[in-house]
Formats: C-alpha cells, sequence, structure tokens
C-alpha cells in the first residue's frame, strides 16, 4: 500500500495556477463591462447629438462644474446658451436631458411610451403597483376608474382654495425679492402644496405658509426654549393643533366641497 503526498511546491503551484486563471477572467470581464459601457456612451452621444451641451468628462460628467452652491445660477447659464433643451451627464454612462420650451414639452407628455421604473422600482414594495407604476391597458382601466372623481365640475370648486395657496407663496417670495439675494424654492413651494391639500381634503382654516416659516434654519430657531417637545408634538401634520401622529382620528366626507373631509 503505497500513500502519495503532495509536495508543498507542487500545491503552491496548483494555488498559483487558479490565482491566475482567476485573474484573467475577472480582466475579460472588466474588458468587456467596459467595452460596453463605451458602446452605450457612443450610442448616447449620438442620439442627443442635435442637443449641444457644455464640454463635460467621460466618467464625471458635469458633476464637476456643477457645485452645491452654484448650480442653480449655472443651469441659468445654461438655459440662456442652449436654447429648448441640454443634456446633462451625471456621468460616464448615464445622462438626463433637461427640457425647458414649451414645445418639446407638449411633444412629451403627449406620448405614451413605457414608465422608466429605475426611480420607483424602490417604492413598489411600500405603494404598490398602481397608477404610479402601472403601464398599458392596465394603466387605462385603473386611470379609465379614477377619471369621474378628477372630473372639472368636481375639482372647480376648489380652484379658489388653490389660487389662494399659490397667491400667499408669491407674496413671501415678493418679499424674499427685495433682499437681491437667491431664492431656493423648494422649501416655499413644499409648504404650498401641503397648504392646499391641507385646505381641499382636511378643510384646514387658516394658512400653513403663514403660520410656518420656508427657511429651515428659522423654523429651527422657532423651536427653541422651554415649549419645544410639546411644539413639535402638536404640529406633526405641519400646522399647531393637530393630533400627534399616534392619536386614532376618524374622517367622514362631506356632502359638498370644499369641505371633502371632516375630522372627529
Amino acid at each position: 500500500m503505497s500513500v502519495s503526498v503532495l509536495s508543498p511546491s507542487r500545491l503552491l503551484g496548483d494555488v498559483s495556477g487558479i490565482l491566475q486563471a482567476a485573474s484573467l477572467l475577472i480582466l475579460l470581464l472588466l474588458l468587456i463591462k467596459a467595452v460596453q459601457l463605451y458602446l452605450h456612451r457612443q450610442w448616447l452621444l449620438k442620439a442627443l447629438q442635435q442637443f449641444p451641451c457644455p464640454p463635460s468628462h467621460w466618467l464625471f460628467g458635469h458633476i464637476q462644474e456643477l457645485q452645491q452652491d452654484q448650480e442653480l445660477q449655472r443651469i441659468q447659464k445654461w438655459v440662456e446658451t442652449f436654447p429648448s433643451a441640454c443634456p446633462h451627464w451625471l456621468w460616464g454612462g448615464k445622462v438626463r436631458v433637461q427640457l425647458y420650451d414649451p414645445d418639446y414639452m407638449k411633444v412629451i407628455l403627449g406620448r405614451s411610451d413605457p414608465k422608466s421604473h429605475g426611480s420607483y422600482r424602490f417604492l413598489a414594495p411600500w405603494i404598490g403597483y398602481g397608477l404610479l407604476l402601472l403601464n398599458g391597458q392596465t394603466w387605462f382601466q385603473h386611470r379609465r376608474m379614477l377619471t369621474p372623481a378628477f372630473h372639472y365640475d368636481i375639482l372647480k370648486p376648489y380652484v379658489g382654495l388653490m389660487a389662494d395657496s399659490v397667491r400667499v407663496m408669491l407674496d413671501k417670495w415678493e418679499e424674499l425679492l427685495g433682499q437681491d439675494s437667491p431664492l431656493e424654492v423648494f422649501q416655499h413651494v413644499s409648504l404650498m402644496t401641503l397648504d392646499t391639500i391641507m385646505k381641499c381634503a382636511f378643510s384646514h382654516q387658516g394658512s400653513i405658509q403663514v403660520d410656518r416659516p420656508s427657511d429651515p434654519t428659522e423654523e429651527g430657531s422657532t423651536t427653541e426654549g422651554g415649549g419645544a417637545g410639546e411644539d413639535q408634538e402638536e404640529e406633526a401634520f405641519g400646522f399647531s393643533g393637530y393630533p400627534p401622529l399616534g392619536q386614532r382620528t376618524t374622517w367622514t366626507r362631506c356632502p359638498t366641497p370644499p369641505c371633502a373631509l371632516r375630522r372627529h
């Protein structure tokens, strides 16, 4: 009976051969992926050749040009230089076309192309596959069921409430524009949207835009002091007097607009 024992040199040779084969396989996969990215970028460049844009880095795109504190000014310059539309390269193989021409927008919104699920796929476990994610015939069936609820005659009584919320926001902008400084409209539009929803859906009396500041720094300063915890609890839905999120609340629909829902 004979017993064969692998020598250390032979064992190291086998391991070295496996590592070399694995390294070659990894390099081959990286090369294939690089070729795919290159071909995809060339296809994008050809597809967007009718829309000029500032020079972009082959890997970082326009990220280096769009600094966090100068993004709005840079985009305004692009709008003046490149009318109708301008490609915005996020990185080498990812581009986003910014449209700011009414005729272009009319054509895009009039199409029924399939939706891109890249931005909404992670929401599917929470919101399910409704109008936001559906496509094709299933989407048309769901949309047809909801069409009567959004008829013009039903929405007409709410136009005045929406106009009031927008008017409050524009009045605040008139005051802030006098300071001769850039105006960040995200917080203002968010409060205007919340104000409109609370008036139309929950019959909220007053204006959330007036009750709460649009500047996050101002909002933080108002919560300082002894009643900070109570204010945060009372303003669970954005305005004082609303019950905390954990409190049970029932709603009933009013017979006539603009009071859509009433709290008990």
